[in-house]
């Protein structure tokens, strides 16, 4: 066949035939294929098993710093607990006694005063521990609004009074609050102890 002067070469009727791939070729074929496959599972199985040693030691620190919190949470809270008892019970040993005993006088006062308002009544007699007399006394003399008669008595505490009306008696137990209030502190402090045990 001609074109323009170029002649081409005519292969309409060549047929051409697959190459034939030799036996020797095909085994190779299929033993590199094998260790592809063999290679890439491998791959595989080893990048899973670096990922779950990763997973389980990212795990053991976690845990092992919750615990490490948790202890020193625990040891923390321990020691301030252990300081604050020291301190609230040295308040309430020390400081609560002198301060009820400062209030003695007023709250003979309050429920004298609150005696003569609800009942008109219109005398007491005020019984108080022998070392509270020289305190009370004045106070009892220039502010009661009744006649008071103050007695000593020695089976009253420093906290306690006891006031006789006409038609009633009271008492006044500030050594009784005092112990509730400690009673109350011990309880919280043994309670938080258990806790922590």
């Amino acid at each position: 066949m001609s074109k323009g002067g170029v002649t081409l070469e005519d292969f309409s009727g060549v047929v051409r035939k697959p190459p034939v791939a030799e036996a020797g070729d095909t085994a190779l074929a299929e033993a590199q294929l094998a260790a592809f496959d063999k290679g890439y599972r491998e791959g595989w199985e080893d990048a899973a098993r670096a990922h779950a040693e990763e997973q389980k030691a990212i795990g053991s620190d976690l845990a092992r710093a919750l615990d490490d919190m948790s202890f020193t949470y625990h040891e923390a809270r321990r020691a301030m607990l252990c300081e604050m008892r020291e301190l609230i019970t040295g308040i309430v040993a020390k400081v609560l006694p002198f301060s009820l005993g400062g209030s003695l006088g007023p709250m003979i006062l309050e429920r004298i005063e609150e005696a003569v308002k609800s009942r008109s009544e219109v005398s007491v007699e005020v019984a108080v521990a022998p070392e509270n007399l020289a305190r009370v006394a004045p106070l009892l003399q220039g502010e009661a609004t009744i006649p008071v008669r103050l007695a000593d008595s020695a089976s009253l505490g420093p906290g306690q009074a006891v006031l006789r009306f006409a038609s009633a008696e009271e008492i006044i137990d500030l050594d009784a609050v005092l112990t509730g209030i400690t009673q109350v502190v011990d309880g919280f402090f043994e309670g938080q102890a258990a806790r922590e045990g």
